[in-house]
């Protein structure tokens, strides 16, 4: 018997798979933080739901698909990615650096949010970019500066990054940065204030869920909240 390079007869729920960790999980999503060290791979594992990849750093891999040929799939730092449901693979990281991403997995409730309006900076200085924009998602990167007061609106997450940069291995080598995640936020709904204690520069990916009003039929009433503030504390890397 032909034993096949990447196996995928045993498929576990990505809720199972160990690279996948399960951070938020309500009625709009579910939003996972995947790590995958140098030269290893997932578990043959399956995407019940459509979901938006955002890559963190450098990134090549293989994707194995249970029922066609593996692919080598080479990203940047900021691709996003969005995959139609009932996806079943195995993934391997064939790069020497991590495969880092952060995954937002798209929900049937979903369709019945609408979505708030554009992020904007209120007081200091920065900079707020849209890198993705979906029917029922949308991507924005925030990068800001220490005192700066952003408005959000919900229901959305953000996730602060931190930059960690690998030494060289050889004089002459270039080093390379990389992001990786320091804390991650559910905005419940409205809107609210994101605003650091930080005294350096840092930035936010934030994810902006539901339809645009436009897009929407009668949708249910959305309550609003006082106006929260949300600050960041980046942790160390370990």
């Amino acid at each position: 018997m032909v034993q096949l390079q990447y196996p995928c007869d045993d498929v576990v729920p990505v809720e199972d798979e160990p690279h996948h960790r399960l951070v938020i999980a309500n009625e709009f999503v579910r939003f996972f933080v995947v790590e995958i060290a140098t030269l290893e791979r997932t578990l043959c594992h399956h995407h019940a739901h459509p979901y938006l990849m955002y890559v963190m750093g450098e990134a090549e891999i293989v994707s194995a698909p249970h029922d066609g040929e593996p692919k080598t799939l080479t990203y940047h730092d900021g691709d996003c990615e969005l995959s139609s449901a009932g996806l079943k693979h195995v993934v391997e990281n064939v790069r020497e650096t991590k495969f880092r991403n952060l995954l937002v997995e798209l929900t049937p409730g979903l369709n019945e949010l609408q979505r708030g309006s554009e992020p904007r900076i209120v007081a200091g200085n920065g900079t707020v970019q849209a890198i993705f924009q979906e029917e029922r998602i949308s991507v924005w990167s925030l990068e800001v500066n220490p005192g700066v007061q952003v408005e959000v609106y919900g229901e959305a997450i953000f996730a602060t990054l931190f930059e960690e940069t690998p030494l060289p291995k050889h004089p002459g080598d270039i080093t390379v940065k990389r992001h990786q995640v320091s804390e991650i936020s559910w905005i419940p709904s409205c809107r609210g204030l994101l605003r650091s204690d930080l005294d350096r520069s840092w930035r936010v990916i934030l994810f902006q869920l539901g339809r645009t009003a436009e897009q929407l039929a009668p949708v249910r009433k959305r309550v609003c909240e006082p106006l929260k503030s949300l600050r960041t504390h980046a942790l160390e890397p370990e």
